[in-house]
């Protein structure tokens, strides 16, 4: 399968409040009503959530503000993706969503990218993160100097392992890689709305509210510090953001 990664910024004069409302309540059913247009087979929302938390992450690393949420959409392939929007339903459909988008999203400062996803770690013994469970949303652009290629391969093959390793002090109990694909296909949909640059990938890890509740601090500040000195390998700080969401799951049609 292959995912749509869009990073949304609200629209100014909107609270966060009413953006959230809307996108949730309005828009997330809108988007339901096309599913079978534009051949969706899963669209997640993660809404921010734990200010105080996503900064102390942001601090530390130097990094962008928290964006106002991130929309997830799934289809079976690359080649349904592009067949969707080529069919007259489809392109109907993609204009009521555009046109629904723009009551709430600032284009301009928002990205869109297809992924392909690249599962690490499921601790949860293929259960799912628990319902409402904390996820870090982990925005990443490659570091200066690197291809992206180089940097795909370090964060899935040093990075991933490393993560890994730290998973039970840390209480992850998924984590999930999704890398950049098609970057002609993404770069004609950064033109299409003029949004900023599409990004490198998307790092998720949920965190593991069923483990005990008390941890080792020590080796857990460790095991933090270790994992951000890592990511300054690959990951250029200033244009990437790392901030605490919630999900909400509009529809799930996967088998």
């Amino acid at each position: 399968m292959i995912k749509l990664v869009y990073v949304i910024v609200r629209r100014e004069g909107l609270s966060p409040e009413a953006f959230g409302d809307y996108w949730v309540n309005t828009h997330g059913p809108l988007v339901a009503s096309k599913a079978k247009a534009l051949r969706l087979r899963k669209y997640v929302q993660s809404h921010p959530i734990d200010p105080e938390g996503s900064e102390a992450m942001r601090a530390v690393r130097g990094m962008r503000g928290p964006a106002d949420g991130l929309t997830e959409v799934w289809w079976d392939s690359l080649e349904d993706f592009q067949a969707a929007y080529a069919t007259p339903e489809g392109q109907a459909a993609g204009q009521v969503l555009a046109q629904d988008e723009a009551k709430f999203i600032d284009f301009a400062k928002s990205a869109v990218f297809l992924t392909r996803e690249h599962l690490i770690f499921d601790h949860t013994a293929g259960r799912g993160p628990a319902p409402g469970a904390p996820k870090a949303t982990y925005l990443l652009t490659r570091r200066d100097g690197l291809t992206q290629g180089e940097c795909h391969e370090t964060w899935l093959r040093d990075h991933g392992p490393l993560v890994a390793s730290f998973a039970g002090p840390l209480r992850m109990a998924k984590y999930v890689q999704s890398h950049a694909i098609a970057p002609e296909i993404n770069a004609a949909l950064q033109a299409g709305r003029n949004y900023e640059a599409p990004l490198d990938g998307l790092t998720e890890v949920w965190v593991d509210t069923e483990a005990p509740g008390t941890t080792n601090a020590d080796e857990a500040r460790a095991a933090a510090a270790a994992l951000v000195e890592d990511e300054r390998r690959f990951v250029q700080m200033d244009r990437s953001r790392l901030f605490m969401t919630r999900e909400h799951v509009i529809f799930d049609h996967t088998p």
